[in-house]
């Protein structure tokens, strides 16, 4: 199938829709008077000031339901319902409306026009009443936080003191960021998904030809253009013809597009539209300058490369989130090269720091950062089952517990133990918590503050799914991230031998929590030393279930080989098990190599010595 052929002619009722939507949208609005400015970063004001917005669903009696949607660069309020400039469906109708993920039918839902964009919110497009024209570059420039700032001016208009959410992508995921910062106390749940706490150098870049492009367009007219009746239709379709490119991946333009030619059988030897992916981007270029107003871009674009939100707390990020009870989700995309997983990682690590309580998942796709926008299933699983259990916390409704997730008597026999271990209501990080079966035997029978840290893709986004606040990382490297007595005990169960440095892995377990609880299995046991002697052969048993050449163990150790580590590192060994093959405990008062010889696997219970 051939990509779009792009617009040779401009439709001027689209046209003319998008002026008249920037003064009188076809979207509920709030007037603020000149009594009440927004006050900006740059020390400017705004006033009068204008936020259109659009809402689904019903507030409930509390108003505790309420969800604010945050969108992105080119995005707008109609989240869920039909553009009136396109005529066409609502931007994330993937993810929002009756029976979908954030369901209309149990969350009152508002997206709002930010200030700066050219639907309806006061933006370059708005008529500016001192003058009767439209405010072009006289409107002050704005940032995410002013943008954020008059959503909280919204939302006090509406009545709603305390948001159930906000969500959003990319400059979308941005504002989420500076809510859960700024407002704190206003949020319940932030889901910030592809996104990052500040612009980098590389995107900056970008948005400067892009701006360059707009700029460098005769008809631009020092962006005066709507008083001489034109558009710098070259400049902006140049420009998102750029920023779309970075809104793929490289695979996805592959599949999509490779090398096919457009409607002909052999090159032009021209500079005509040969390629299948030139005419889709001359479509995209073409059909944005329809809908989108050439100043607004400038002011978005710039709104974004200000945004640093730890410059704005002495360079510590965490010193953001310091005092946030908010509940955390964040999603990025392995594809996505505009804002890498990194960048999301990063937001993680302040939020560990700050002791916030967050789930973090990297959705594999090949869509690269429009990824967010599209049917990702995974995606999906994450955001509903997050939502889901941030509902449940909130009392909004109930969710319904996976099977999966066993905490009944077929748990696993090491599980049950460290479960007896942990006292009721503490707090507890599972690392290499897989697909969550401890944390929920914990949370059901100990009523805990369970989190935890999983390397594997598939078991963090099992985990997210069923509720629980897991992020995705490395025993080895993510543990240094949590400040020192973060929890009342640190987990790593049948693990240990997977890590790459165990003893640094257990001195920070003993740094970041005031106890530790290690299970492992033993390679002392009777049962490796006769397939070692008798058959020649690396041992293949219940406790270590993989061939010797696609095993996850790295180290291999006994249990007196532990016990000696124990010794060194300066800890106390408060309680050990030893459990046979049956999983039964072998006798406490048992010598060392009885121990060794006889038990399978191990449980210890471990506390620094006192200094």
């Amino acid at each position: 199938m051939s990509a779009p052929r792009p617009t040779r002619k401009k439709n001027p009722a689209l046209a003319a829709a998008g002026v008249s939507q920037a003064d009188q949208p076809d979207s509920l609005v709030v007037r603020f008077g000149m009594d009440q400015p927004l006050v900006l970063d740059s020390g400017a004001t705004i006033a009068p000031l204008q936020m259109a917005y659009q809402s689904y669903g019903k507030l409930n009696a509390r108003k505790s339901n309420a969800v604010l949607v945050c969108h992105a660069l080119t995005g707008d309020q109609h989240v869920a319902s039909i553009n009136p400039v396109t005529g066409k469906t609502g931007w994330w109708e993937t993810l929002i409306g009756p029976g979908k993920i954030i369901d209309t039918n149990q969350y009152f839902v508002i997206c709002s026009n930010v200030v700066g964009g050219c639907l309806g919110s006061t933006g370059p497009a708005s008529t500016n009443p001192a003058t009767g024209k439209p405010y072009a570059l006289d409107l002050p420039v704005v940032t995410i936080r002013d943008m954020v700032r008059a959503q909280a001016m919204l939302m006090d208009r509406l009545g709603i003191e305390s948001l159930f959410a906000v969500v959003g992508g990319s400059m979308g995921g941005m504002q989420v960021l500076e809510w859960a910062s700024t407002y704190k106390d206003r949020v319940f749940a932030a889901m910030p998904i592809a996104t990052a706490p500040k612009h980098s150098a590389q995107n900056i870049a970008f948005h400067e030809v892009g701006r360059q492009a707009v700029m460098a367009d005769p008809a631009w007219s020092g962006g005066r253009y709507r008083e001489k009746g034109v558009l710098p239709e070259k400049g902006l379709g140049v420009a998102r013809m750029a920023a779309h490119i970075t809104y793929l991946s490289e695979p996805a333009l592959q599949r999509k597009f490779g090398r096919k030619l457009q409607d002909r059988d052999a090159p032009t030897f021209s500079f005509d539209a040969d390629f299948q992916v030139e005419s889709y981007l001359r479509y995209q270029g073409s059909s944005f300058v329809e809908r989108f107003d050439a100043n607004s871009y400038l002011y978005l674009t710039r709104a974004m490369d200000y945004f640093d939100l730890a410059a704005d707390h002495g360079g510590i990020l965490a010193k953001a989130f310091e005092g946030s009870k908010t509940r955390f989700c964040i999603v990025s995309f392995t594809s996505d090269w505009l804002f890498p997983t990194a960048d999301s990682r990063a937001v993680v690590h302040a939020l560990n720091a700050a002791g916030a309580l967050v789930s973090f998942v990297e959705i594999d796709s090949d869509k690269g950062h429009d990824a967010f926008l599209l049917e990702e299933p995974e995606f999906f699983a994450t955001l509903s089952g997050f939502v889901s259990a941030a509902a449940k916390a909130r009392g909004l409704k109930m969710t319904i517990s996976d099977p999966h997730l066993s905490s009944g008597p077929g748990a696993r026999v090491d599980l049950l133990i460290i479960a007896d271990m942990v006292e009721r209501g503490s707090r507890v990080l599972d690392v290499g918590c897989g697909d969550g079966a401890l944390l929920k035997l914990l949370a059901d029978r100990k009523d805990v503050d369970a989190r935890g840290i999983e390397l594997s893709r598939d078991g963090v986004a099992n985990c997210v799914t069923h509720g629980l606040a897991v992020i995705q990382g490395d025993a080895d490297t993510d543990l240094i991230n949590y400040p020192d007595d973060s929890f009342d005990y640190v987990i790593l169960s049948q693990t240990i031998q997977a890590t790459r440095n165990p003893r640094r892995v257990l001195e920070q377990m003993l740094r970041v929590g005031r106890r530790a609880i290690i299970s492992f299995p033993n390679f002392g046991h009777w049962r490796v030393r006769y397939d070692l002697l008798i058959g020649g052969r690396m041992p293949v048993t219940e406790n270590l279930p993989d061939a010797w050449y696609e095993t996850p163990n790295i180290h291999f150790c006994t249990i007196r080989d532990f016990d000696d580590l124990v010794r060194d590192i300066g800890a106390e060994t408060e309680r050990a098990l030893a459990l046979n093959a049956s999983g039964k405990p072998l006798r406490l008062t048992a010598p060392w190599w009885f121990w060794n010889v006889f038990g399978e696997q191990a449980v210890f219970l471990l506390k620094r010595r006192p200094d």
